[in-house]
């Protein structure tokens, strides 16, 4: 997973702010761990190279880049996950309930069930954050062995 697709730089001074060296390093390191990072999980491997960024510093970082739309979060297991949200195509998520597997899934593949859920309850889903919980292929075949 790579940042440097977006300028996410341009899209922080765009709405008035600047990208900090604090940033600049809470985003490399969302970006290197490849996304789906719990904040407890993205605060230790910051702590472990930079140690004078408090967890406070993190957490602040991260809600300001989820205000900005640069950061989605998702509940995966009961824990909310976050990754960077302008890399490649808005998706949802498919989650193995057993061994916690976590498959991309475009979010246009959803447009139907959105529309007939808009439709029929007057909701507007957020494709972005769906999530699915179930079977992964693996585990259905395991239980039906």
């Amino acid at each position: 997973m790579s940042h440097k697709s977006s300028n996410y730089e341009s899209l922080i001074r765009d709405n008035g702010y600047r990208l900090t060296p604090q940033r600049q390093i809470i985003l490399d390191t969302l970006c290197a761990m490849g996304g789906h990072v719990s904040m407890g999980n993205l605060y230790e491997e910051i702590s472990a190279h930079h140690p004078a960024i408090d967890r406070s510093t993190v957490y602040r970082g991260m809600d300001f880049f989820r205000e900005l739309g640069l950061v989605r979060s998702s509940e995966v297991l009961g824990m909310t996950v976050y990754e960077l949200a302008h890399d490649g195509e808005e998706h949802g998520h498919l989650i193995c309930t057993l061994c916690g597997r976590v498959e991309h899934v475009p979010s246009a593949r959803f447009v139907d069930l959105a529309d007939h859920v808009l439709a029929t309850y007057g909701f507007t889903a957020d494709l972005g954050a769906f999530t699915l919980h179930g079977l992964c292929g693996e585990c259905n075949d395991g239980a039906a062995a």
